[in-house]
């Protein structure tokens, strides 16, 4: 398959979902901060510099659009967020509202872990930037990050937290 340009050089983008995580991660957000910047310059669509870039848009959507249409849901109710968890789909993760090993490291059982009302269905993106919030940290838990916070305190807590980090990435409303 030809690249952007076709210089016979090798495709800007693969043409494929890229089996390292990592690269797929960095070009999935790479493609979300594009979308933004290219929606607030969408009047200067007939640009090189925005025409290029949107060529490499369409070329890594082809496997990443379901994870970038899914960054942009609106937050939803906790109740929304937990009947959703029994439908998985591509561009969207099932997280744990009190975080899995930490609370298995605490000795708490795998049937309270696993529960359906500790099971929440997020975007993938969103997912990624939970868990940086998670290891941030945090001037409401002391200067500790939210995990270090949590660590030692009672299902509550946990779940206390755990709700915190959903509103503040976006995916579960106030």
């Amino acid at each position: 398959m030809a690249g952007i340009g076709d210089n016979g050089g090798p495709p800007l983008v693969p043409p494929e979902r890229p089996s390292d995580g990592k690269l797929r991660a960095a070009i999935i957000r790479a493609a979300i901060k594009w979308l933004i910047r290219a929606g607030l310059t969408a009047a200067d669509i007939t640009a090189p510099e925005v025409l290029i870039p949107l060529e490499i848009g369409i070329e890594v959507g082809s496997w990443a659009y379901p994870y970038i249409r899914a960054y942009f849901d609106g937050p939803k109710s906790l109740r929304e967020l937990q009947a959703a968890a029994n439908d998985p789909e591509p561009g969207y993760d099932i997280h744990h509202i009190v975080e899995q090993t930490p609370a298995e490291q605490d000795g708490f059982s795998s049937d309270r872990i696993d529960a359906p009302d500790n099971l929440v269905h997020i975007p993938t993106v969103k997912h990624w930037e939970l868990n940086r919030w998670y290891e941030t940290a945090n001037d409401e838990f002391g200067g500790l990050t939210p995990r270090q916070y949590a660590r030692g305190k009672d299902w509550a807590e946990r779940q206390k937290v755990g709700r915190m980090g959903l509103i503040v990435v976006g995916v579960l409303t106030p």
